[in-house]
């Protein structure tokens, strides 16, 4: 269910952002970047850092079957950052796409653990959008 709420918020809130931080790169595709913040669990980040040092290679070809590429994620005091730009035609069916697949749902079971939203979390949001205040390519 957690899930459910965290993709809906997300397509929610992806389409402002589509609209609002589109950009051409140089080969004419559509860019959205976005960034996003969650808690680390102190007693898993270990883990969590483990897993994410030897991803499975079936998770990285579903992220770009889905158009997300450039998918990073950043750690201090606490505090997790992903940063990824999308570069497809219709987020959310990407995105359900990618929440239906075995093995991506197979990884959020061992790396959800890990996490915990942050305080400041909206209703459903798992990870937390933020809001691109600037960028320069």
């Amino acid at each position: 269910m957690r899930k459910i709420l965290f993709f809906w918020a997300i397509i929610l809130g992806a389409y402002s952002c589509i609209q609002s931080h589109k950009s051409e790169s140089p080969t004419n595709v559509k860019v959205v970047r976005k960034g996003a913040v969650i808690m680390a669990k102190p007693e898993k980040l270990a883990l969590y850092k483990k897993l994410h040092a030897h991803p499975w290679e079936s998770v990285i070809t579903k992220l770009k079957e889905c158009n997300i590429h450039n998918y990073s994620i950043f750690y201090r005091n606490g505090y997790l950052f992903s940063y990824m730009e999308y570069t497809g035609t219709n987020w959310k069916q990407d995105m359900q796409k990618l929440a239906a697949d075995s093995t991506i749902q197979a990884w959020w079971k061992l790396t959800d653990p890990c996490q915990e939203p942050v305080s400041f979390a909206k209703d459903g949001e798992w990870w937390a959008d933020m809001e691109e205040i600037f960028h320069s390519d």
